[in-house]
């Protein structure tokens, strides 16, 4: 996947003194992209021979989410990066690619003003957003679909010949501005392009500058809309080699306060606090090693994605196969209570306004966990106001052999796909090694900007 640059700051260690002997110098791990794809394919077979024509008949794209198609299991891992301007997202973007990128813009004012998709190929070269969305092979096929011309002449994309883009996409995004400039000025809705890219993201990177982490209310609505996906979003407070101890504490504990307000969770947000680019850090910090150590835990954490990515496609797999179950099973039973004669308008008024009975009358026949069912209500307004449910008798008669297809993934399909990815020496990740170096002077720099 990629080695984090052995250079990462090599230049900025206190030095330590001599009786300490050289200061080890931190190797990034590396990952095997291809090690996962024989398990992918197993995934995608696996859904489309079984799990999607169900979904289909049981008209799962109008009660839940999306079909998934050949371009969604063949995209590369996706990390979406999300911060105000000037936090450094687009300099930490060019650190991990090591050079620079089309339509790459560094600078103190927001000069980020569209999404850009960063992904492999064996030139450089800049590709248009109404191309990229227009392609059924790529995964941003939708985004014509859901916004339009206005957002698609702010997306654009590239393509470089970097080994960390061959792993997975990157994806920049504008800073988040405040008042009129976010809300009116902008010809598209941020947070609904947010909440586009979130579900799709494997990794989320919610980036700050340790010198203005004051959270706007234009940045908590953003904020806001990735909840639900916390497993998959990490803090970083970009810049902090440029305060001092006492600062940093203070604007960390600051930070950590805000967003126990927004993203609420019984545990505390982990923070990756350094400065992360590809300059060395400010000298005279005592706290430059522990900016050091968490630059190597963030670029594991990136290293482990295309892992955690054929992790969460399996786990995915195991949850729609559970989802598609009760909703066939829910329909099953809707279209058997209908009467063959008499008003079938008024029955099914009685059933939409009796769903929960429903709902514990296929969870008792079935030995059917209640986690397994989907929220009340909103099944109850899909049912009343769907026209893909305006006759309950016109469900499609459920074929038990679909059901046993489903049991046959969830009991030894996805044990098959988990003895496979067991097999993989170290997970597809090998172990971070340690090399001696000699510990040189920490050299000025600055922070990104």
């Amino acid at each position: 996947f990629f080695c984090p640059p052995s250079s990462l700051h090599s230049s900025s260690w206190v030095s330590a003194p001599s009786s300490c002997g050289p200061m080890p110098k931190r190797r990034g791990p590396q990952c095997d992209v291809a090690a996962f794809d024989s398990i992918l394919d197993g995934v995608r077979s696996i859904y489309m021979t079984k799990v999607r024509p169900l979904e289909e008949q049981s008209l799962v794209q109008h009660f839940h989410y999306p079909l998934l198609a050949d371009c969604d299991f063949e995209a590369r891992p996706m990390v979406l990066l999300v911060g105000q301007y000037s936090v450094g997202k687009t300099s930490f973007i060019r650190y991990l690619l090591e050079s620079d990128f089309p339509g790459m813009h560094v600078g103190p004012e927001p000069t980020t003003d569209r999404f850009q998709a960063i992904m492999y190929g064996a030139a450089t070269r800049e590709l248009p957003g109404n191309a990229l969305a227009s392609n059924p092979d790529t995964p941003f096929y939708e985004l014509s679909r859901c916004f339009g011309n206005a957002f698609l002449s702010k997306f654009s994309g590239c393509e470089v010949p970097s080994l960390f883009a061959r792993g997975c996409t990157l994806i920049d995004t504008p800073g988040v501005l405040s008042g009129r400039k976010q809300t009116e000025d902008r010809l598209y809705s941020y947070e609904d392009v947010v909440r586009w890219f979130a579900p799709r993201a494997d990794l989320i990177l919610l980036m700050f500058d340790a010198h203005k982490v004051d959270i706007s209310d234009e940045f908590k609505r953003v904020i806001e809309v990735l909840q639900g996906h916390d497993d998959k979003v990490r803090v970083v407070m970009n810049k902090a080699d440029s305060l001092s101890p006492e600062e940093l504490l203070r604007v960390n504990s600051a930070l950590s306060w805000s967003l126990s307000r927004i993203l609420r969770s019984p545990e505390s947000r982990r923070v990756y606090v350094g400065s992360f680019w590809d300059a060395p850090l400010r000298h005279g910090n005592f706290l430059n090693p522990l900016f050091e150590s968490e630059a190597v835990a963030l670029l594991t954490d990136l290293a482990a994605v295309p892992r955690n990515c054929t992790v969460g496609r399996i786990n995915a797999l195991v949850a729609r196969t559970r989802r598609v179950r009760v909703q066939a099973l829910l329909l099953q039973h809707l279209r058997a209570e209908m009467p063959k004669v008499g008003s079938k308008d008024r029955k099914q008024r009685e059933l939409i306004a009796g769903i929960e009975d429903v709902f514990y009358a296929v969870m008792k026949r079935h030995n059917l966990p209640a986690g397994d069912f989907p929220d009340v209500s909103k099944f109850r307004h899909t049912l009343a106001t769907s026209e893909a449910c305006r006759d309950f008798a016109k469900f499609k008669k459920l074929d038990p052999r679909s059901l046993d297809a489903l049991e046959a993934i969830l009991s030894t399909d996805v044990a098959q796909l988990m003895e496979r990815f067991d097999a993989i020496p170290g997970g597809g990740l090998a172990p971070a090694a340690t090399e001696a170096s000699p510990s040189p002077s920490v050299h000025a720099g600055g922070a990104p900007v």
